[in-house]
């Protein structure tokens, strides 16, 4: 059983801050609280190495299943609002989701993405997730969906074929939950050649981690080095959700932006071999 004891120690102290409130509003797009940061890390520095990229690949076809979940009629009117926006049927098939998949969500949030990757995997696949809205679940609307405690996730070693977490690897950062023990548990749930799918707000080029409390955006670099120093492999990349007039100097709370900022989408791998 995987069971992410440092992590849970850490977010559980910060139960009853504001804090916690960001990294749950972040997941899903909502407000923050006032005066909901905690102090950031400091900046490195030096400018981290630059990301290795190969050519933005193509997306491939879009899969019935994929295209079926996202025509669902029974996705929520506000799920269905942002869609031209976050493209969730090019992104899930970048990501390779399956129908038969087991998935785990880090961090649901108001569920967007816990209800595609439900419906794509569908009744022979499974979705765990931790911090899931519990309206999106509730009364066996998603049968193949469990939500998780921080604690215990209830993973089994080489259990999980896709990882997937989105917009919140900069409040990880922000917290201050300790990444490398979190990234050996996430690690160690995945199947080898299992994927680790991380979607973020994009910062400025040099800023680190500078704006994870602020702006809540992080450098997709920082993001690369730590994954990377974890044991998994950067495998592609694409811009798909890239937005040049972006200049990724306002908070993507900001009405100017919200909705529409540049994020960086990068897609790991448990070494096969693993």
């Amino acid at each position: 059983m995987i069971v992410a004891t440092d992590l849970s120690r850490q977010w559980l102290q910060r139960s009853a801050s504001a804090a916690l409130c960001l990294l749950l509003t972040s997941a899903c797009g909502g407000e923050p609280t006032a005066n909901s940061t905690v102090p950031v890390e400091p900046a490195p520095t030096a400018e981290p190495a630059a990301i290795q990229r190969t050519a933005v690949p193509a997306i491939a076809a879009v899969s019935s299943a994929i295209e079926a979940a996202v025509a669902n009629p029974a996705r929520p009117a506000a799920d269905v609002a942002p869609d031209a926006d976050r493209k969730p049927a090019q992104t899930l098939t970048f990501y390779g989701v399956e129908p038969g998949d087991e998935v785990f969500e880090f961090v649901a949030g108001g569920g967007y993405y816990t209800e595609l990757l439900s419906r794509v995997v569908g009744d022979s696949g499974h979705v765990t997730a931790t911090r899931v809205a519990p309206e999106r679940i509730a009364d066996g609307r998603l049968p193949n969906v469990t939500a998780a405690d921080d604690g215990d996730w209830g993973l089994a070693p080489n259990s999980v074929d896709l990882i997937f977490t989105a917009l919140n690897y900069h409040d990880v950062i922000n917290l201050k939950v300790e990444r490398a023990p979190l990234l050996e548990n996430m690690l160690a749930a995945l199947k080898p050649g299992g994927i680790f799918a991380v979607i973020d707000h994009s910062a400025e080029s040099g800023s680190g981690v500078r704006d994870v409390g602020t702006l809540h955006r992080v450098e997709e670099s920082i993001v690369v080095t730590e994954v990377e120093a974890a044991g998994f492999e950067l495998v592609e990349t694409t811009d798909l959700l890239r937005n040049p007039a972006d200049a990724r100097t306002l908070a993507v709370f900001d009405p100017a932006i919200r909705g529409k900022t540049d994020c960086f989408m990068l897609k790991f791998r448990k070494p096969p071999t693993s």
